[in-house]
């Protein structure tokens, strides 16, 4: 055990874990020995919580010895967690989770310094300040190298600023079980796409080279990028089915690979996504 991971009992359930609520939060792990479910999730907890450094704290309550504790709230499911914060159980969660899972409910309510500086970054945005609010997600990156919030936030700006390698190197940095994640896959998915529409050429030249020769797939490959830089995401599926109908050995299946890459630039509850990946399933079988 250590300072911020701890047994409670129904003696000092109130000064460890309600009082100190008010100081930070409290993680209670209802727990038995019996449980196995138990058994795996209590070390995952008190790895995760230890990461915080303090800004978290876990108490474990033996549920066969704390049976009146566990009356009180409730428990009827092991294990069963509860986040307490100013005094009450405000969060919960029952049965084994990933950590993904239990990190995205603890950094609910902390409240950090980097974020405080990300929303002040955000702002200067707004205004259009960029110099003041980089420098401020610099700054909460310095302090909080772990904040997956910021280290998007920097990606994007680099990306956006043409950095297309600054901000690959920060989205790798970013763990896949980290709530930013999608939004990271679709980003360097952006980034791809941005790198090849520099390649591709004039718009008018693409379409006068597909309508001389409609079998020109490199040109409708390179007019789909062009595409997609405009926003006419559908526009751009179209031409990669088209490249997928006409010869799916072009480019190594590129008009499969560039459907996929746009899925995943868009996110699974576009419209456009589902729509366009039945279309894609048919052409394959």
């Amino acid at each position: 055990m250590s300072s911020f991971v701890f047994d409670v009992t129904e003696q000092d359930f109130a000064e460890k874990v309600i009082q100190a609520s008010h100081e930070r939060p409290v993680l209670v792990d209802f727990w038995a020995a019996w449980c196995q479910p138990c058994q795996i999730l209590k070390p995952l907890l008190k790895r995760v919580v230890e990461g915080y450094n303090g800004e978290v704290h876990l108490a474990y309550v033996d549920t066969d010895q704390e049976q009146m504790l566990a009356a009180q709230f409730g428990i009827r499911s092991l294990p069963t967690v509860m986040l307490f914060k100013d005094g009450r159980a405000i969060d919960q969660f029952m049965g084994a989770q990933p950590e993904g899972a239990i990190r995205k409910l603890i950094d609910k309510h902390i409240v950090r310094e980097s974020d405080l500086l990300l929303k002040q970054a955000m702002g200067f945005l707004e205004q259009g300040e960029e110099e003041a609010a980089v420098e401020m997600l610099k700054q909460a990156n310095r302090i909080d190298p772990k904040n997956t919030a910021v280290l998007f936030a920097l990606a994007r700006f680099a990306a956006h600023s043409g950095n297309f390698d600054e901000a690959l190197a920060i989205l790798e940095a970013i763990p896949d079980e980290a709530p930013e994640a999608g939004m990271a896959r679709e980003l360097k998915a952006q980034i791809g796409f941005a790198r090849q529409a520099k390649e591709a050429g004039d718009m008018g030249e693409l379409l006068g080279r597909i309508s001389h020769d409609p079998a020109d797939l490199e040109a409708r490959q390179k007019l789909a990028t062009v595409l997609i830089g405009q926003g006419q995401h559908e526009a751009a599926m179209e031409q990669f089915l088209e490249i997928m109908k006409r010869d799916r050995a072009f480019g190594d299946d590129a008009g499969r690979k560039g459907l996929l890459q746009l899925f995943e630039m868009l996110g699974n509850e576009h419209p456009l996504v589902s729509t366009y990946r039945r279309r894609m399933f048919s052409l394959m079988h």
